[in-house]
């Protein structure tokens, strides 16, 4: 019950946002990657997610939300952005690729890829309220996905 309801939470979030286009990451290939590789990513992602929902600058949250968008799509990634830093550099390839091939992680893309959408979308407005809040989306959907994965 519990999942059915995070699904239509990350369903409403995907359609109810503007979204960016991510790369087709299915179209990538990458090695297998064990949970706990993508559970490592996924704690990088959600502390700065955190710091990114706390800040009282808007700068501040962009770059801790920059963060958590490299994390989320690895140096591949579509919005991957050198200049905000990559906190999980030697982690994996990206939460987004790893996920994918993790005993588990294809049940989890929608919400791994709503977590994407709404970084963007954050990382996007000029306004420090709502990119706060959109930081708090993110990692919430973060930890429904680190509780979720096998």
């Amino acid at each position: 019950m519990r999942m059915a309801a995070v699904v239509i939470v990350a369903g409403a979030l995907v359609f109810g946002v503007t979204g960016v286009s991510f790369a087709p990451y299915h179209a990538q290939s990458a090695p297998p990657a064990a949970a706990a590789d993508v559970k490592t990513q996924l704690g990088t992602a959600v502390t700065h997610a955190g710091f990114a929902a706390d800040g009282t600058s808007l700068g501040y949250v962009q770059q801790h939300l920059g963060h958590t968008l490299n994390c989320l799509e690895g140096t591949k990634g579509k919005n991957f952005n050198q200049s905000w830093g990559h906190v999980c550099q030697g982690q994996g390839n990206g939460i987004l690729v790893d996920l994918k091939t993790a005993s588990g992680g294809a049940a989890l893309m929608l919400v791994a890829e709503s977590a994407g959408t709404l970084a963007s979308n954050g990382l996007r407005s000029k306004d420090l309220t709502e990119a706060k809040v959109a930081a708090k989306g993110v990692a919430a959907l973060l930890k429904v996905i680190a509780e979720n994965l096998k």
